[in-house]
C-alpha cells in the first residue's frame, strides 16, 4: 500500500490514551464556564497530533481510551447527575472506557478526588507491563505522576503528554518523550454548544 506522494505509509503502532477527567474538566469549567466536552474531538485532535509529530515514525491505532475521574457517594445530592455525566460518556463514544474513584466533599463544599490517581497508575503500568501498548498518550499535567511516566518508559514504552499550554510542571515536561500545549483556541473546538 502507498500514499498520495509515493512513500510507504507510516507503519501502525498500538495506542493508549489516559485522561485525567477531573483536570480536564476543572480546566474547562476554568477557562469556558461549563465541561461540556466533545471528547471524540478531543480524542481525534490528540491522535492527529501524534500521527503528524516529525519524529514519530509511526500512525495510531488507537486500542483504547480511559477516562479517570471522582465520583461522590450515592447520598449526596450531585451523584445522579454525576453518574448521568459519566454515563453518557461511555454511551456516545467508542472505545472509551470510564474508570471512577471518590469525590469527597471539603468543609468548604468543594470535591476532592480520591483514588484516581492510583487507577490512572495501575492502568497504565499494568497494560504496559502486558505489551497492550507501544505508546501512551497522557492528558494530565500533576506532576505527582512523574513516577509513573519513568515507569512506564522503564516497561519500554513511549510517552506522548499533552496539557494546557503554561501549565506543565518543568519536571514533569522533561519526562516525557513529546509535549505538546493546548491552547485555548484548540480547546474551543471540543466544546460541545449549547
Amino acid at each position: 500500500m502507498r500514499n498520495i506522494t509515493g512513500g510507504s505509509p507510516k507503519p501502525l503502532e498500538k495506542v493508549m490514551i489516559f485522561i485525567d477527567g477531573g483536570y480536564l474538566r476543572k480546566l474547562f469549567n476554568d477557562l469556558f464556564g461549563d465541561d461540556n466536552i466533545d471528547f471524540l474531538k478531543l480524542r481525534n485532535y490528540m491522535l492527529d497530533l501524534y500521527n503528524r509529530t516529525p519524529i514519530n515514525p509511526f500512525r495510531a491505532n488507537l486500542i483504547r481510551t480511559y477516562y479517570y475521574d471522582g465520583i461522590t457517594d450515592k447520598k449526596e445530592k450531585e451523584y445522579e447527575k454525576q453518574r448521568e455525566y459519566f454515563d453518557s460518556l461511555s454511551l456516545k463514544n467508542s472505545f472509551l472506557t470510564v474508570r471512577l474513584g471518590e469525590a469527597v466533599k471539603k468543609s468548604d463544599g468543594s470535591l476532592r478526588q480520591k483514588g484516581v490517581d492510583i487507577l490512572i497508575c495501575v492502568d497504565a503500568l499494568t497494560m504496559a507491563y502486558l505489551d497492550y501498548y507501544d505508546t501512551g498518550l497522557f492528558l494530565l499535567a500533576d506532576r505527582d505522576f512523574i513516577p509513573l511516566i519513568k515507569a512506564v518508559k522503564n516497561a519500554g514504552r513511549k510517552t506522548f503528554s499533552f496539557c494546557y499550554q503554561g501549565q506543565f510542571s518543568k519536571e514533569l515536561a522533561q519526562i516525557f518523550d513529546f509535549r505538546y500545549g493546548f491552547t485555548n483556541p484548540e480547546m474551543e473546538k471540543w466544546q460541545i454548544k449549547q
